[in-house]
């Protein structure tokens, strides 16, 4: 890549959530389609759904029985996961298998934000406060909530905390591993 074509994707930007956003959907509505198309069929037809779930037959003669409802066309990783379902015994739950998927999809359309804490010895002034701001989102995106708190046994440096990712670079642990690497016990 470019340093052009670098510099213009950032992460978090509007036109990389607009790419992402749709590459989502297609392969959301791909799935969808493929899904609801089995379940519609098992709604239509609750003697195949006992039959692709009755265990006494064997995985391959449900397989067959299930290979015969998918379209023409199917994507390989949605036959898969039907394949997975009907091993499991779990064919029946695809009704709330798709009403779980458009729920988290409708999910996926609002602004998450995520959890930003950061601890520094001292309080930090607003010049400090937006330069930190500036790189987490430019690391982790746009969707950042920030809460700042002191804490003095840090001694200096920050401690960072995003999501659950955790970035230390207080001096107090600075020292622990210089301890540690040097054999000390701390007492």
């Amino acid at each position: 890549m470019s340093a052009t074509a670098t510099s213009r994707a950032k992460p978090g930007s509007s036109a990389a959530q607009t790419y992402a956003r749709a590459v989502f959907d297609v392969a959301f509505e791909d799935w969808l389609k493929g899904l609801q198309h089995v379940a519609t069929t098992l709604d239509r037809n609750p003697k195949l759904l006992q039959s692709l779930a009755d265990e006494s037959k064997g995985f391959e003669a449900r397989q067959a029985a299930l290979v015969g409802l998918l379209p023409d066309g199917m994507a390989k990783p949605i036959r898969n996961f039907l394949f997975g379902m009907l091993a499991n015994g779990d064919v029946a739950l695809l009704d709330d298998v798709l009403s779980q998927l458009r729920q988290m999809a409708t999910v996926g359309d609002r602004p998450q934000s995520t959890a930003a804490e950061v601890t520094s010895a001292v309080e930090l002034s607003a010049e400090e406060r937006a330069g930190i701001e500036q790189r987490l989102r430019d690391q982790f995106g746009a969707g950042l909530e920030f809460k700042y708190t002191v804490d003095s046994s840090i001694l200096g440096g920050l401690v960072i905390r995003v999501g659950d990712k955790l970035l230390d670079d207080s001096v107090s642990s600075r020292l622990a591993a210089l301890r540690q690497s040097l054999g000390i016990v701390s007492r």
